[in-house]
């Protein structure tokens, strides 16, 4: 009968095959996704703790706050000095303090303009990126405010091509400074590239470059990881007491561990995939009303032939059976093709994210594909039971009238 009915059997596969198509893409993007955030996340180790710092937030100004965050309000409270208090603590092993900008950096005649990543010395001890050639700064450097600076691969690439940088002199803003080491290829955070970065001491990014006292975070790595969280506790108490703060709600800062930010990660990426899969589920449903209208229409064009079953023998279960299964046939053969679909699409995303040199994994996770199969047959069963019933209820002398 499928057979008899090619192109309307055909339609209806395809509506079931895009729903399940999108489920399957949705759960391999975000474990995709899930994968690229957690590699650049555990690319500090799973011992750090990172302080940033925030618009303090209180019920009377939280709509003030949420105005001044959208203009991009300055918060100028963080400071160096926060960085050296926190290495102090017992469970503190090292920490470095950072803050970002863009300058435009030029060698003869060639200019680019990267993001400046002015850090103390002690990045590298914590970081797990290395350098390609040459040293990256001291702290008597960075105290010095020297002139000095360390590039990633594509901007050495770009400005000197085949040749060693090392004990070059680039100008950045105008100001000469000399090149002392060039990093190893290091590839995206996210969607960042940090080998167009280039690294700066920190006093000499603050002095020279953007004219602050402030910086934007600190990153403090711990000896021992199980007591992270008591470890946060301290920095929050720490800090609060440093920048006179006398209430929680009213934090400049925020103090994040690993198992906090990958939490997050999570729980973000989970909501945004279920939304997405409501989204696909409406596709379903679509595909689900047109399978009761086949069922429906089928029921109509075979209504003698029920008639003659049933005059014949057939029980009311042998028709159920008959249409129900049908529907089912119907929508696991969606279901099948959606996962074909849906995997050779997954495979095509994660192609374009490796070539743009994204740490995209290709995953199809087996609960995608039993959760497409089943609910592509529960589609079938649910969409297809009413008209099953209606067919298997037929009177055999009403329907053998209907002829």
């Amino acid at each position: 009968m499928l057979r008899k009915t090619k192109l309307r059997s055909s339609l209806t596969v395809f509506g079931i095959t895009i729903g399940i198509g999108m489920v399957i893409v949705v759960f391999s993007a975000g474990e995709g996704v899930r994968g690229i955030i957690t590699d650049q996340i555990s690319s500090f180790g799973d011992n750090w703790i990172d302080i940033e710092i925030k618009v303090p937030e209180t019920k009377k100004n939280s709509q003030k706050n949420a105005s001044d965050l959208a203009h991009g309000v300055n918060i100028t409270t963080l400071k160096k000095e926060d960085a050296d208090a926190i290495k102090k603590l017992n469970n503190i092993q090292n920490a470095y303090a950072g803050i970002t900008t863009q300058a435009v950096l030029a060698y003869q005649n060639e200019k680019i303009r990267p993001m400046i990543f002015g850090v103390t010395a002690s990045y590298l001890a914590i970081d797990k990126s290395a350098l390609a050639s040459g040293r990256f700064f001291t702290e008597s450097e960075d105290m010095a405010a020297s002139q000095v600076v360390v590039i990633g691969s594509e901007v050495e690439d770009v400005l000197f091509g085949n040749n060693n940088p090392i004990g070059k002199i680039v100008k950045i803003e105008g100001k000469p400074y000399e090149v002392i080491g060039s990093m190893e290829k290091l590839g995206n955070a996210g969607f960042f590239n940090r080998d167009k970065m280039v690294y700066l001491p920190l006093q000499t990014t603050q002095k020279k470059l953007m004219g602050v006292e402030h910086i934007l975070f600190i990153i403090a790595q711990t000896r021992d990881n199980t007591k992270a969280e008591n470890t946060a506790e301290e920095i929050r108490y720490l800090v609060r007491e440093r920048h006179n703060i006398p209430a929680p709600e009213k934090d400049d800062f925020s103090v994040t561990t690993m198992k906090e930010a990958t939490d997050i990660v999570d729980t973000i990426l989970t909501a945004i995939t279920w939304l997405l899969i409501a989204l696909a589920a409406i596709s379903l449903l679509v595909g689900g009303v047109g399978i009761m209208n086949v069922m429906y229409v089928s029921v109509a064009e075979r209504t003698f032939e029920i008639g003659l079953r049933k005059a014949t023998g057939a029980t009311t279960t042998a028709i159920l059976s008959q249409f129900l299964i049908e529907a089912v046939v119907l929508t696991v053969a969606g279901g099948i093709a959606g996962v074909l679909l849906g995997s050779a699409v997954a495979y095509g995303i994660a192609a374009i994210a490796r070539y743009m040199h994204l740490a995209w994994s290709f995953t199809i996770p087996f609960f995608s594909i039993v959760l497409g199969v089943s609910f592509s047959m529960a589609v079938g069963i649910l969409f297809g039971l009413y008209p099953a019933k209606k067919a298997a209820h037929l009177h055999p002398i009403d329907a053998l009238r209907m002829e």
